[in-house]
Protein backbone atom coordinates (compact mmCIF):
# COMPACT_ATOMS: atom_id res chain seq x y z
CA UNK A 1 0.00 0.00 0.00
CA UNK A 2 2.78 2.47 0.87
CA UNK A 3 4.30 1.94 -2.59
CA UNK A 4 1.10 3.29 -4.14
CA UNK A 5 1.06 6.23 -1.72
CA UNK A 6 4.68 7.05 -2.66
CA UNK A 7 4.01 7.25 -6.40
CA UNK A 8 5.10 3.70 -7.17
CA UNK A 9 8.54 3.86 -5.57
CA UNK A 10 8.93 0.14 -4.88
CA UNK A 11 12.01 0.42 -2.71
CA UNK A 12 9.97 1.99 0.13
CA UNK A 13 8.72 -1.54 0.86
CA UNK A 14 12.11 -3.25 0.58
CA UNK A 15 13.51 -1.95 3.88
CA UNK A 16 12.44 -3.49 7.20
CA UNK A 17 11.53 -0.02 8.54
CA UNK A 18 9.82 2.93 6.90
CA UNK A 19 10.10 6.13 8.93
CA UNK A 20 7.17 8.48 8.34
CA UNK A 21 8.35 11.84 9.65
CA UNK A 22 5.48 14.08 10.67
CA UNK A 23 4.99 17.45 12.27
CA UNK A 24 2.32 19.64 13.76
CA UNK A 25 2.23 23.30 12.79
CA UNK A 26 3.78 25.32 15.61
CA UNK A 27 2.76 28.70 14.16
CA UNK A 28 6.23 30.12 14.71
CA UNK A 29 7.65 32.63 12.29
CA UNK A 30 11.22 31.32 12.13
CA UNK A 31 13.59 33.76 10.47
CA UNK A 32 10.86 36.37 10.35
CA UNK A 33 9.39 34.97 7.13
CA UNK A 34 8.79 31.23 7.35
CA UNK A 35 5.51 31.36 9.21
CA UNK A 36 3.70 28.05 8.96
CA UNK A 37 6.67 26.47 7.14
CA UNK A 38 8.75 26.46 10.36
CA UNK A 39 7.54 22.96 11.22
CA UNK A 40 8.86 21.66 7.91
CA UNK A 41 12.32 23.00 8.76
CA UNK A 42 12.27 21.32 12.18
CA UNK A 43 11.18 17.94 10.81
CA UNK A 44 13.66 18.18 7.93
CA UNK A 45 16.48 18.75 10.42
CA UNK A 46 15.40 15.68 12.40
CA UNK A 47 15.23 13.50 9.28
CA UNK A 48 18.61 14.79 8.12
CA UNK A 49 20.16 13.87 11.48
CA UNK A 50 18.49 10.47 11.33
CA UNK A 51 19.94 9.77 7.87
CA UNK A 52 23.43 10.82 8.97
CA UNK A 53 23.27 8.70 12.12
CA UNK A 54 21.96 5.75 10.12
CA UNK A 55 24.82 5.99 7.66
CA UNK A 56 27.33 6.09 10.54
CA UNK A 57 25.85 2.77 11.68
CA UNK A 58 26.05 1.20 8.21
CA UNK A 59 22.34 1.61 7.50
CA UNK A 60 20.90 2.89 4.25
CA UNK A 61 18.21 5.53 3.86
CA UNK A 62 16.66 7.55 1.07
CA UNK A 63 14.70 10.76 1.49
CA UNK A 64 11.23 10.23 0.01
CA UNK A 65 9.58 13.51 -0.89
CA UNK A 66 7.09 12.26 -3.43
CA UNK A 67 4.04 10.98 -1.57
CA UNK A 68 0.34 11.57 -0.99
CA UNK A 69 0.08 13.29 2.39
CA UNK A 70 -3.67 12.97 2.84
CA UNK A 71 -3.83 9.30 1.86
CA UNK A 72 -0.89 8.37 4.11
CA UNK A 73 -2.52 10.23 6.99
CA UNK A 74 -5.73 8.28 6.44
CA UNK A 75 -3.91 4.94 6.02
CA UNK A 76 -1.83 5.42 9.19
CA UNK A 77 -4.54 7.18 11.21
CA UNK A 78 -2.44 10.33 11.59
CA UNK A 79 -4.37 13.21 13.23
CA UNK A 80 -5.77 15.93 10.98
CA UNK A 81 -3.53 18.67 12.44
CA UNK A 82 -0.35 16.65 11.70
CA UNK A 83 1.26 16.42 8.25
CA UNK A 84 3.78 14.08 6.70
CA UNK A 85 6.97 15.96 5.78
CA UNK A 86 9.12 13.10 4.50
CA UNK A 87 9.52 9.35 4.53
CA UNK A 88 12.68 7.30 4.61
CA UNK A 89 13.20 3.56 4.35
CA UNK A 90 15.76 2.36 6.87
CA UNK A 91 17.78 -0.83 6.78
CA UNK A 92 21.02 -2.52 5.84
CA UNK A 93 21.57 -2.35 2.06
CA UNK A 94 21.29 -5.64 0.16
CA UNK A 95 24.47 -4.58 -1.64
CA UNK A 96 27.04 -3.07 0.75
CA UNK A 97 28.92 -1.66 -2.25
CA UNK A 98 26.33 1.12 -2.49
CA UNK A 99 28.42 3.09 -0.02
CA UNK A 100 31.15 4.51 -2.23
CA UNK A 101 33.57 7.32 -1.46
CA UNK A 102 32.35 10.72 -2.60
CA UNK A 103 34.04 11.88 -5.79
CA UNK A 104 33.97 15.05 -7.82
CA UNK A 105 33.14 17.36 -4.93
CA UNK A 106 33.44 21.05 -5.54
CA UNK A 107 36.28 22.79 -3.74
CA UNK A 108 35.23 24.74 -0.66
CA UNK A 109 36.33 27.95 -2.37
CA UNK A 110 33.61 27.35 -4.96
CA UNK A 111 30.76 27.10 -2.45
CA UNK A 112 31.71 29.32 0.51
CA UNK A 113 31.45 33.09 0.71
CA UNK A 114 33.05 35.19 3.42
CA UNK A 115 31.58 38.42 4.81
CA UNK A 116 29.23 38.96 1.84
CA UNK A 117 27.39 37.06 -0.86
CA UNK A 118 29.65 36.25 -3.78
CA UNK A 119 27.37 33.88 -5.71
Amino acid sequence: MMIDLCEGQKFVAEAPVLVVACGRNIHYNRGGWMGDYSMIVDVAIAVDHLTLAARAEGLGTCWIGSFDNECIKKFLNIPEDVNVVALTPLGYPANPDVFQPVRDRKKLEEIISYETWSG
